[in-house]
C-alpha cells in the first residue's frame, strides 16, 4: 500500500538526540523522497511530539518545516508529558502552556495538509477497502463514506464526489 506511517519524533536533530532517536531530519527527508521517486502516490503520516525537555523555538520550527518537506499528510500529535524516572524527567521542563501550544500549531497544521490532500482526490478514482457497509479507507489511508452499503471486507472502485475536513464522500 502506497501509505507508510513513520515514527519521526521530532524536526530537529539535537531533540532527537536528545530523544536517543537514531535518525536525522535529513535521513527522514531522503527516505521519503526516495520513497516518492519509486511510488509518486504515495502519503506519509507520523507522530511528533511537542514541547519536549529543552525544545526551543527554533527546534519547534524545525518540526513545522519537517511536515512540508518530508511531505506529511496524516500527523498524529503529542504534546510531550514527563514521565517519572525517564531522562527527559531530568531535564528542563517546558512549560505546560506552550507545550500546549505547539500542540495546537501542529494540529491545526496537520488539518490544513489533510484538507489538501483529501481535497485533491476529488474526482479521482480510488480502490477502497470497505471496513464498514459505508466507511472504508483508500490506499492512502484515507477515509471515505459512501452513500449507498458496500459488502464489508470488499474492495470496491470508487470515483471521490466530495471531501470534507476529514474525509472522503462518494455519492
Amino acid at each position: 500500500m502506497p501509505h507508510f506511517h513513520l515514527s519521526l519524533q521530532h524536526g530537529d536533530d539535537l531533540i532527537l538526540k536528545r530523544m536517543k532517536r537514531r535518525h536525522l531530519r535529513a535521513d527522514a527527508i531522503l527516505f521519503c523522497e526516495q520513497v516518492r521517486k519509486l511510488r509518486p502516490e504515495v502519503t506519509f503520516g507520523a507522530d511528533i511530539i511537542a514541547g519536549f525537555p529543552t525544545e526551543s523555538d527554533e527546534h519547534f520550527e524545525n518540526s513545522i518545516k519537517l511536515v512540508e518537506e518530508c511531505g506529511l499528510t496524516w500527523l498524529h500529535i503529542f504534546p510531550y508529558s514527563k514521565r517519572d524516572g525517564t531522562p527527559a524527567a531530568r531535564m528542563p521542563q517546558i512549560d505546560g502552556r506552550i507545550i500546549k501550544s505547539r500542540a495546537e500549531l501542529l494540529r491545526s497544521l496537520g488539518k490544513k495538509v489533510r484538507s489538501k490532500h483529501l481535497n485533491e482526490q476529488i474526482g479521482r478514482k480510488h480502490k477502497v477497502l470497505m471496513e464498514s457497509s459505508v466507511l472504508g479507507r483508500t490506499e492512502q489511508f484515507a477515509e471515505v463514506l459512501f452513500a449507498s452499503p458496500k459488502q464489508e471486507g470488499s474492495i470496491v472502485d470508487a470515483t471521490i464526489s466530495d471531501a470534507s475536513n476529514s474525509q472522503l464522500m462518494v455519492y
